[in-house]
């Protein structure tokens, strides 16, 4: 593996406070020295002046459908287009065929990923058997095969005696629950249930007023409870949908302008503390059937800088140091895993913006197999331009590189 000099780049860490024009080297898969470096004349040079170099995104909620669904997504496709958006690391959610809900399966994906992935990829399991809402998983054994996450999404554990099961055993092995909830009066329970196990929980897509309100309240009685936001519900609301056209359909749905405001605000306040895209493929068949039979889910891999930077960062509305602490170390604390930074020592997960690229999204050159995108045709400004995963170049220039990464 050679080595990399990131040369005269704006360094951008915002957890650890570093914001200067500088250099990073990166040797044997590892950062070597941030803020000064001397070129030695055998490593790979990226010339950085006017980009953002910051720690390797994370999207930590990214459904990649392998196995069962592969006519929609494959791993290898689905980690091509996290490179090509600037993720060196994913979180798959466990709603595949069969469901990942036993060691067996997430040993299955996880080969799978080491195999043919090129970002990192971090499984989650089911909360319940099948994410029937019947019996929890057995969390013991998911965690100790490497699942990163609890997670029956698409689904709510409506049973209240079933999530407190799930409570009490999330706890006692320490994976994190994040969870899908339709209703309001089901995230109140989950909050209650966080209170009562004093344990995390994590809201995923989290799209109203109300469920701000919840999570805002919840924070202020001092709970560990968080939420996410995707792209879609903070660009876009109900108005912006153009009828019938499923590739505005998602779930949850598209909310109301008051909704998409208090999601923006609770962003900007830290009320919302991650942004995931809850990228969703699905095949042009199945999103071309009539709109109440077409499947819910949209595509943001490949969008979700472009997006963020567009409608949130270049409109004043956020800074440029939530937007990167959202997909870096707040989806890490969540996951408690080890936070990606530019600091000696640290994994050399890297990712280089240009926050003034403009480009228009066209879907038929993703690497993603799926085109149900609603930014279609947009103009956007604001893009990755490289992915650095363990000190290998994942993607450059908009080409993502190699197959297998990670080795």
């Amino acid at each position: 593996m050679a080595d990399l000099l990131v040369r005269g780049g704006r360094l951008f860490d915002p957890a650890s406070g570093i914001d200067a024009v500088g250099d990073l080297l990166l040797s044997g898969g590892w950062i070597a020295a941030v803020g000064a470096a001397e070129a030695r004349g055998s490593e790979e040079v990226i010339e950085a002046a006017g980009l953002l170099v910051t720690p390797g995104l994370i999207d930590m909620h990214v459904h990649l459908r392998e196995p069962g669904q592969t006519h929609k997504e494959t791993v290898a496709s689905g980690t091509r287009a996290a490179a090509a958006g600037g993720f060196a690391t994913v979180v798959c959610e466990p709603n595949t065929v069969p469901p990942i809900d036993t060691p067996e399966r997430v040993a299955e994906v996880t080969d799978i990923a080491r195999r043919g992935a090129v970002v990192r990829v971090l499984p989650k399991c089911c909360i319940t058997r099948g994410q029937q809402g019947r019996e929890v998983a057995d969390l013991a054994a998911l965690r100790a095969a490497g699942a990163a996450a609890a997670s029956d999404d698409g689904f709510s554990v409506e049973d209240a005696a079933v999530m407190r099961d799930a409570m009490a055993a999330a706890r006692a092995v320490g994976i994190p629950l994040t969870v899908h909830v339709d209703h309001v009066d089901l995230m109140e329970r989950d909050i209650a249930l966080a209170a009562e196990f004093d344990y995390a929980v994590h809201f995923s897509h989290v799209s109203l007023a109300k469920e701000v309100e919840l999570i805002a309240r919840a924070r202020g009685r001092g709970l560990r409870v968080t939420g996410e936001a995707t792209p879609h519900h903070l660009s876009l609301c109900a108005d912006d949908a153009p009828a019938n056209d499923t590739n505005y359909k998602m779930n949850p749905p598209l909310r109301s302008r008051r909704d998409r405001n208090a999601l923006r605000r609770a962003l900007a306040d830290g009320t919302i503390a991650v942004i995931a895209s809850d990228h969703a493929p699905h095949s042009l068949t199945e999103k071309a059937a009539a709109y109440d039979k077409a499947p819910s889910g949209v595509i943001g891999l490949e969008t979700t800088i472009g997006v963020i930077w567009t409608d949130l960062v270049h409109a004043g509305l956020l800074s440029a140091q939530i937007a990167v602490r959202a997909m870096t170390a707040a989806p890490a604390a969540v996951l408690r895993i080890e936070s990606p930074a530019l600091r000696p020592g640290a994994p050399a997960d890297v990712t280089l913006i240009d926050a003034d690229a403009s480009w228009t999204v066209e879907p038929d050159r993703f690497y993603s197999l799926s085109r149900n995108c609603p930014s279609a045709g947009r103009r956007l400004k604001g893009k990755a331009v490289a992915t650095v995963v363990g000190g290998r170049m994942a993607m450059r220039e908009g080409v993502v590189l190699g197959v297998g990464a990670l080795g």
